[in-house]
């Protein structure tokens, strides 16, 4: 991958898409360049946290650092009534922007996909056009990829976003998938941003 940036966004199609492992896999690379980076999960739900599973990923090499964490695996303007904890956007800008100091790179990873509700009406894009990082957009391998990346990048268009690109994740290049096989082409055609990269199946992690 050639796209190179002071920071970076990183948000997914979906949860559970490999968002952690492209993060992972991205704040590696700066690392083994020499560069100051660090990882930030603004808000993570669920008993697995995403902050632990970033720095198992990275060895700890790359510090992690999170804003706010909960229980409850939902959305984070669910996850924090459930607490009847208020998140503050201002808390979270205000978080990565004292990074920026001490960081020549920092690599936020978002929550689930591009438009899960942080507030009422504040949105995971808000948050990233609010930062004014650009983004890249992880997307999985399987049928109904094409669907799911598609809507995903437009939304970021329409919200008036910096899309560098997408990758795919837990991409098999042995597969005989046909659906598979074309996806990221076929995405690249109808939204005319590339795929950066096809991210290998990981036995172990």
């Amino acid at each position: 991958m050639t796209t190179v940036t002071s920071h970076l966004f990183i948000t997914g199609t979906d949860t559970g898409v490999g968002k952690s492992i492209f993060t992972s896999i991205i704040a590696l690379w700066f690392f083994n360049q020499g560069k100051k980076v660090t990882i930030i999960k603004p808000v993570q739900t669920g008993r697995l946290k995403d902050t632990e599973f970033l720095s198992k990923l990275t060895k700890n090499k790359i510090p992690v650092f999170n804003s706010y964490s909960f229980k409850l695996p939902a959305a984070p303007l669910v996850a924090s009534k459930y607490k009847s904890q208020k998140i503050s956007v201002k808390k979270i800008i205000s978080d990565i922007r004292k990074l920026e100091k001490d960081f020549e790179h920092v690599i936020v990873e978002g929550i689930g996909g591009i438009a899960v509700p942080i507030l009422k009406n504040y949105l995971v894009a808000d948050l990233i056009k609010d930062l004014n990082y650009p983004v890249i957009i992880v997307c999985r391998p399987s049928l109904g990829t094409i669907n799911h990346s598609v809507l995903t990048i437009e939304f970021a268009k329409q919200k008036k976003l910096k899309v560098l690109g997408f990758v795919v994740s837990g991409y098999d290049k042995k597969t005989k998938d046909v659906a598979v096989k074309t996806a990221p082409e076929i995405i690249s055609k109808i939204t005319k941003v590339p795929c950066l990269m096809k991210i290998p199946v990981l036995q172990h992690i």
